[in-house]
């Protein structure tokens, strides 16, 4: 009921809906805005000068916004997600951010802006696990796609594995348009990636990256479930195994 009473009372932006939400027990700065936009949402923080636009459909877990962050227009987000937002970091425009439900997924699964961040706009990112990105960093460009799970399958047959993992971006990054992120890498700081390119393995060190050439790397399906954790989580359609550390 809170959830749909929330995406009600924000289908009216004015200081009254503002009123509503914190009576619901949301987190509402008097000084935050949310424009014409559907917000399916169990817990909301919105702090001074933080704003969302218009048209957004935003159905997550939860969505804490710092001061002077904003959500620009038509952004659709919907998963089990908790999402986060660092002073004055911005998601601009038609970027599309995703997870499955159970059955799919397992555990809890995060995006968070650091301190001035940008994601541009017309971007994808899959929540299957988590996204960090750091301060000052930007996504530039449009089309950039971030992974956090893809799959092996055996060399015949219908066996198959799916594999997860987080991604990690660090401080005063640069991406250029159209990359493309694979499950489980990580970026350190003061990294700047050239256009189009394909990120398949941790950066390190700081300075320029550019599109790699296309290699062979000789795998299969055996190979891989012996170098990663398997996900015991029961009712998963897929089996999964995890680049990331298993939680116990």
């Amino acid at each position: 009921m809170k959830k749909f009473l929330t995406a009600f009372f924000c289908l009216f932006p004015s200081k009254s809906s503002n009123l509503f939400l914190k009576i619901l027990g949301h987190k509402i700065s008097w000084k935050s805005k949310i424009g014409f936009s559907i917000l399916f949402v169990d817990k909301l923080e919105l702090n001074k000068f933080s704003s969302i636009g218009h048209f957004n459909f935003i159905k997550v877990t939860s969505l804490k916004m710092d001061k002077g962050s904003i959500i620009k227009n038509l952004n659709y987000f919907k998963g089990p997600i908790s999402v986060c937002l660092g002073d004055k970091s911005v998601i601009g425009r038609l970027n599309k951010i995703t997870r499955g439900f159970s059955s799919i997924t397992y555990g809890k699964s995060f995006l968070k802006l650091g301190t001035g961040t940008v994601i541009t706009y017309s971007n994808f990112l899959d929540l299957t696990c988590s996204i960090t990105f750091g301060n000052h960093s930007q996504v530039a460009g449009m089309g950039s796609q971030f992974w956090t799970h893809g799959y092996v399958h055996a060399k015949e047959g219908v066996d198959r594995i799916r594999v997860d993992g987080d991604i990690t971006i660090g401080n005063n990054v640069y991406i250029g348009t159209s990359c493309l992120f694979n499950p489980g890498v990580s970026v350190a700081n003061a990294i700047n990636i050239g256009g189009n390119s394909s990120i398949s393995k941790d950066l390190k060190i700081s300075g320029m990256y550019v599109n790699q050439p296309l290699r062979y790397i000789k795998m299969d399906i055996e190979t891989t479930k012996a170098k990663l954790k398997k996900v015991e989580t029961p009712g998963l359609l897929d089996k999964v195994y995890s680049k990331n550390k298993i939680k116990k």
